[in-house]
Formats: structure tokens, sequence, C-alpha cells
């Protein structure tokens, strides 16, 4: 059992550097070698299987949600979140087929709307997301 533990060990860190980005089976790879010093002490193969899985479970569930967050990346937020959830006013009718208009806090933004619905020009409406350059909106 010491070279199955120690060639799990091995292929998982081989996955693993194929895959930086991911952090998937270094959790496996880090409960292979627990399984593995296991073997130095001559436990049966049941109690080897325990370790490992707890071992890579423990893993995950401690560095999983940390290395989740250092891996998403540089996230940008801008100012235009600041429109969600503002009301606006329709400056140009919205329909299912075509773009419309909604100036809020002084600026005009392309709109649609959230349940495909005709809005009016003039109607008072809230913004519920962006959506590339576009406001995602509902009638009130």
């Amino acid at each position: 059992m010491l070279w199955i533990w120690f060639g799990i060990m091995v292929c998982a860190l081989i996955l693993e550097l194929i895959t930086p980005s991911a952090l998937i089976s270094i959790w496996f790879a880090i409960g292979a070698g627990a399984a593995y010093i296991a073997t130095w002490f001559q436990l049966n193969f049941w109690l080897q299987l325990i370790i490992f899985f707890s071992i890579s479970l423990i893993c995950v569930l401690i560095s999983r949600p940390v290395s989740k967050k250092l891996l998403r990346g540089n996230t940008v937020a801008t100012n235009a979140d600041r429109v969600i959830h503002e009301k606006a006013v329709v400056t140009h009718a919205i329909s299912e087929h075509e773009w419309g208009k909604v100036k809020v806090l002084g600026n005009e933004w392309h709109a649609i709307a959230m349940n495909k619905e005709e809005i009016e020009q003039g109607s008072i409406v809230k913004i519920m997301a962006i959506d590339g350059a576009k406001l995602i909106v509902k009638k009130l």
C-alpha cells in the first residue's frame, strides 16, 4: 500500500500542476500523503482509506473558501453599480423588441424591461441590474 498512496499523491500533484488555477486535486494529494504516513505505522487498509478521505475533506472545507476568494481575480467595482435599485424616468419607450432609454442620477442609459414588458415614455422604473452597457429595469 505504501507505493499505491505514493502514486496517488504524485498523480494528484501532477494533475494540480497541469491545472494550476483550479486547486482541485491538491486536497487529495495531502490526503494521500497522510495515508502514506499511516502505512508507516502499519495501520490496516480501511483506516488508511478513512484517513485519506477525512484529511482530504478537512483540507477542502478549511482552505477552499480562502483559495476561491484568492483565485477569483481582480474584480473591479465601477461607479455604474451605484444606479442599481435606484428609480429612473423612461425617456424613450421600452419594448420587447427595442431598447429604450432611461435617465438616472443625471445620466441617460439604454434600458430593457426585466419581464419583456412595454414601458411607456415618462414612466418611473426601478433599476434591477446592469447587463453590459444597458440597464435592466422593472416598471413601478
